[in-house]
């Protein structure tokens, strides 16, 4: 083999190692290319405002639409209350419009269902009469009653509340007698100049009924009797 055979022989064993070289080095940058854009999308994960929500869980209420629900559900109870059942289901059915699927509003549709039987108009009224004789209100409980009746007048709690009735009427006529009886001698001790006397039975017809109308008029009276009978000491 001559010299010049050996030099090509040579030479071309190098062209195929450096061929082998640039090679690998173009596999080695491919492979670092590829690894970096999944690095990348490790090192930054998706915020949670882009994320997508689950289109299973059910849509979280604003806080108008809460307001505008419990706003109506009172409407509905209150038309209940007077008798108006029909407008007090539009409520509730709007109710259902804004915000669907609430248990509030199915708890009320529940408890004005069942006030809208005869049982359900029937413990109404007589919770409405006990509260009117609480409060001394005979007109009130008398008219409670009266509805009772409509919807079963053989009912027992009816005669009971009648029977309450008649004895609170009793007391307060007993009250208003004595109420009456001592702004009578407050008046007469006033006459007489007695002013201790004279508040003595105010002070007590205000501690039987503060609420009688006849209390301040007398206080009324009294304060203006003082005022007098002042005037006329500092006067001598």
């Amino acid at each position: 083999m001559n010299l010049s055979t050996q030099q090509l022989i040579r030479y071309g064993v190098s062209g195929i190692l450096a061929a082998v070289v640039v090679a690998g080095a173009v596999y080695l940058l491919d492979r670092g290319q590829t690894a970096n854009p999944a690095t990348t999308a490790d090192e930054n994960p998706p915020s949670a405002a882009t994320s997508t929500a689950n289109p299973d869980e059910p849509a979280v209420p604003s806080t108008a639409q809460t307001e505008q629900v419990a706003r109506l559900l009172g409407d509905a109870r209150r038309l209940a209350a007077d008798g108006k059942f029909t407008e007090a289901n539009a409520a509730l059915d709007k109710a259902d419009a804004v915000m669907p699927g609430s248990d509030d509003t199915a708890a009320a549709r529940l408890e004005i269902n069942a006030l809208s039987t005869p049982q359900g108009q029937l413990t109404m009224q007589l919770d409405r009469a006990r509260a009117a004789i609480a409060q001394d209100d005979a007109a009130a409980a008398n008219k409670a009653l009266a509805e009772a009746e409509k919807f079963n007048p053989e009912a027992p709690e009816i005669a009971q509340l009648r029977q309450a009735l008649q004895a609170a009427q009793q007391k307060e006529t007993h009250r208003n007698s004595r109420v009456t009886e001592l702004l009578t001698t407050m008046r007469e001790a006033i006459a007489r100049h007695d002013f201790a006397a004279a508040d003595g039975a105010l002070n007590e017809a205000a501690r039987i009924d503060i609420r009688d109308p006849a209390i301040d008029q007398a206080r009324t009276e009294l304060a203006r009797a003082h005022d007098v009978d002042r005037k006329n000491k500092a006067e001598r």
